[in-house]
């Protein structure tokens, strides 16, 4: 999130088009692209889902973050490749990430911080993360007009065919 000073530019590396930037000091963010995919949410409901079955053991009395805000400015987070919860501390005041949360983007609150997700974080048992594996695979399988008798998963991350025939072997 950057404010930008009014001014224009042309460039002229481009030959077959010209090129203009023009700045303004309206709010700009780099992190739209998330704004289809917070869309998808919508329609699927997956951080919702994700919600479900994490289980907030927080006293309810002293909660401020809602715990679905908190699922989606991690996950969005991470999608916008702000893998470190210490990003969040930038994030949580970022009018497009409040919005991604279900705030609104002028809205004076912040999101969570830092310490606050990595107790949210901390906070997924095991048995949670059994939970959204289940709920992961039965999105899978629900995506089927007529769903698969057989499963097969590959994990291997890696598919190098020429890797053992490729070894230089070296001659004593």
């Amino acid at each position: 999130m950057s404010r930008q000073s009014v001014f224009k530019k042309s460039l002229d590396f481009f030959p077959k088009k010209s090129v203009e930037i023009e700045l303004t000091d309206m709010l700009l963010c780099s992190d739209a692209g998330l704004l289809p995919i917070r869309q998808l949410d919508e329609t699927l409901k997956l951080t919702e889902q994700f919600v479900d079955v994490l289980h907030d053991s927080r006293r309810r009395y002293s909660v401020t973050h809602p715990f679905l805000e908190m699922t989606r400015s991690r996950v969005y987070g991470i999608l916008a490749d702000y893998p470190d919860q210490n990003d969040h501390d930038v994030l949580r005041k970022d009018p497009l990430f409040k919005m991604i949360a279900g705030r609104s983007p002028d809205d004076e609150n912040d999101l969570a911080c830092q310490p606050t997700i990595s107790r949210f974080e901390n906070a997924i048992t095991p048995s949670c993360l059994l939970q959204l594996e289940e709920l992961f695979l039965d999105q899978f399988v629900e995506s089927f007009d007529e769903p698969p008798s057989v499963l097969t998963f590959d994990v291997d991350a890696f598919h190098d065919p020429t890797a053992k025939s490729s070894r230089a072997t070296r001659s004593a």
